[in-house]
This record gives C-alpha cells, structure tokens and sequence, in this order.
C-alpha cells in the first residue's frame, strides 16, 4: 500500500488550485448578477437570469463528456487538458466586449467548472493511500474554500479602486485565468493515477507511476486495511450492481443542492423576512462562510476513521438540527450558530459524498460515473433556488419543511446505499 509523500503534497497543491479556481469563477457568479443589474449595465431580470444560470448549464454538458473522456484517456490528462481551457475560457471572459459574450464565454467556462470537482475526486482517489483518501480529499477542500470569500472582498476592493481604469468584474477572471494556466502545465509533472493505468491494461506507465511515489520522501504512513473480498476488479457482483448503485449515487448527488446551496441562499431573504435589518442579515451571511473553512480543517483529523456513510448521516443530521434552529428562533447567538453550524455541516458532507460515490464504482468508469452524477448534482443547484426562492415569499415554513425533507431522505438513501455491498475502496 503507497504511503503518503511529498508527491502526494504537491499533488494536493495542484488539485486545491484547480479546485480554488473552480470555486472562485462560481461565486464570481453571484457577484456578476449584482453588478450587471445596477448601472451603467442595468440589465432585465432575464438576461441577468441567463448570465447566472449559463454556468450550470456549460457544467451539466461538461461533467458527462469529460467524465467519460478520463475514463479514456486518463484522469490527470484530461484534468489537466479542462484546466487549461478554463484558463483560455476566464481570460476571454475578462476581456469580454459585451454582456452577450460574457454570457457565451460563461457556458463555455462551465464545461470546465462542472467537470473539475469530480475529475479532481476521481484522481485524488486513485492516488492516495486507501487509509488517507479523506484526509487527501479534506486538505485540498479546505485550501480551495479559502477562494471565495478572498475572491468577494477581493471583488469589493477593486470596486472601488478600480485599477487602471479596469471594471471590478474583470480581474478576478483575469486573475483565475492565469493561475489556471500556471495549474494546467504543473500537471504535466505529475504521475497519471496508477489504479487508472493498471485498469487499462498499461501495466508498465502503471510501475512507473508507483515508483514515482515510492521514491518520494515519506510523509505519514499508511494504516494498513485489509481489502474487502468483493472489491476486486472484475469480480460479478459489481457488473450486477453497477447500475443500482449509479441510480442511488445520482440521487444523492440529486438531493444535495435542495439543502447545501439552497439554505445558504434563502438565508438572507428568509431573515429580511422576519425584520432583521440588512446590516444584521449581511452579518450572518457573512459569518456563514467561516463554517466550510472550519469543518473541512477539524474533519479531516478523523474522516478516516469513521465509515463514510456514518459521517454523511451525521451530517445529515447536524445540517437538519440547524435549519430548526435557524427557522425556530430569533436569537443571535443561536441564529449564528445554526448558519455556522450548517456551513460546517456541508463543507463535511460534500467530500465525503464524493469520496463515497467515486468508491462505490470501479476505477474503470469512476470518472464517467461520478462526473454523470456531478452533472445531475448541477440540474439540481439550477432547480433548486428557482422554486425554493418563490415558495420563500409565500411561506418560509414550507422551505424548512422541503430543507427537511431532503435531508430524511438523504438518510435514508444512505442507510439503503450501504446495504449494496462493501463500496469499493481498495479499487
């Protein structure tokens, strides 16, 4: 079994960087809408709809097609080759002359931003130590959630100073276009995933790929675990339980956005809703980001001790305590614990349930599988704030009540995904 070294460091570097960039170009989204709809832009509630919504659907087009490309040709090239264009993509938005083409550059920037998080899991999967995947995958998470809010108070800062004359919005994608470059041709560097290599016959790329994380300096051993018997590749069982397990694995990912992106995004009306001041409401979004930071930090100590359907339910269940809470009272301390709280909670669950749908398939088709299901998780984020936010000015219990629901299920589909075998984590 590999153990963890200095590759494995440089490796978690690159991929945070990718992810970072990933994660900064959505949340510039938000920001975008904002500013198209004051002056001098001042767009129709339509157009600034599709300048948002243009992303998710370049990611719901991207995830599959370069999901299936890896699976092909390689995790790492095909990372490396949808870095790059997200590179070309970002530049050409910043320099965009109009908002039409910057809402033509934004869908092509999202068939990489939807294919990067599960080809990202999907490598980092194969290269790491089967007893360190959570806290391989925890590390690079928690670096990468430090973009967004950099990229926001960033975004405020060039508002007002506006350097050399340039527009706020440019430079973030400018910026992101750059680094992304820089990431793009680091990878040529690294080692294609040996399990990846092994799978499609390359036996000797498969050695070389090993040898050159056994002779890199060792950071931490391994723990040693036993494979489970069933999760040797090519056994039957997985070929009769591939499809059951793709269903159940696409309905997490389904479920996911109808609690982790819509209770952020309907905290700030809900609270206006209920008298709190802007100034107040601005406060407890803000507060809420500090919640991914922290829990990715604190769990990735102890992410590999636990099963990962035990930790998704435990974040199911911290994420359902919170959203009573937060729709239950109206005291401060509580209210910033509770956004805290179900910040921390999703910056867990994401992860795992990543980790955990790229280990329920075999290393053969991980990268089409997770990357189909990735693009059923961005159907999903693109429904979900636009029914939740109208039922939100009718009836805020109803919300908290869908939040709810979510949630049960997710437990539920947990609780039946591991009744599907051992998932195949040694693969």
């Amino acid at each position: 079994m590999l153990p963890l070294t200095r590759l494995h460091l440089w490796v978690i570097v690159l991929c945070a960087a990718a992810f970072a960039i990933d994660l900064m170009e959505v949340t510039l989204g938000n920001a975008l809408s904002a500013i198209f709809s004051a002056a001098p832009y001042r767009l129709a509630p339509q157009q600034v709809s599709w300048l948002l919504v243009s992303v998710y659907v370049g990611a719901i087009i991207g995830a599959p097609v370069m999901g299936g490309l890896g699976d092909r040709f390689g995790l790492k090239k095909i990372l490396m080759i949808v870095v790059f264009w997200l590179s070309a993509t970002s530049l050409l938005g910043a320099t965009s002359p109009s908002p039409l083409a910057l809402m033509g550059f934004r869908f092509l920037s999202g068939i990489a931003l939807g294919a990067i998080p599960p080809l990202m899991i999907a490598y980092l999967t194969d290269i790491s130590p089967i007893g360190r995947r959570g806290l391989v995958v925890f590390l690079v998470c928690a670096i990468a959630y430090l973009a967004p809010p950099a990229a926001i108070f960033g975004l405020r800062w060039l508002t007002v100073s506006r350097p050399f004359g340039v527009e706020a919005w440019r430079w973030p994608l400018a910026a992101g276009g750059v680094l992304a470059a820089f990431v793009s041709f680091a990878f040529l560097y690294l080692p294609e995933g040996p399990r990846w290599l092994l799978a499609s016959g390359q036996t000797s790329y498969a050695k070389s790929a090993i040898d050159k994380f056994y002779s890199s300096r060792t950071v931490r051993n391994s723990p040693r675990q036993a494979p489970p018997p069933s999760a040797k590749v090519g056994r039957t069982p997985y070929a009769k339980l591939s499809k059951k397990r793709a269903v159940v694995v696409g309905a997490l990912y389904f479920l996911n956005p109808w609690a982790t992106i819509a209770f952020p995004l309907i905290t700030g009306p809900a609270l206006l809703a209920r008298g709190f001041s802007l100034t107040d409401t601005l406060f407890y979004v803000g507060i809420a980001t500090f919640g991914p930071v922290i829990g990715t930090l604190l769990a990735g100590i102890f992410v590999d001790r636990m099963s990962r359907s035990t930790a998704l339910i435990l974040c199911a269940l911290i994420m359902l305590a919170c959203t009573a809470i937060f729709f239950a009272t109206r005291s401060p301390v509580l209210l910033a614990t509770s956004v805290i709280g179900f910040g921390l909670g999703t910056a867990i669950y994401m992860p795992v349930m990543t980790v955990f749908g790229a280990e329920m398939f075999p290393v053969s088709i991980r990268a089409s599988a997770t990357s189909i299901a990735w693009a059923v998780n961005r159907v999903a984020a693109v429904l979900a704030p636009l029914l939740l936010l109208p039922l939100l000015h009718r009836s805020a219990t109803a919300v908290a009540i869908v939040v709810a629901a979510t949630l049960l299920a997710t437990i539920c589909l947990t609780l039946f995904a591991t009744r599907l075998s051992t998932p195949m984590a040694s693969s």
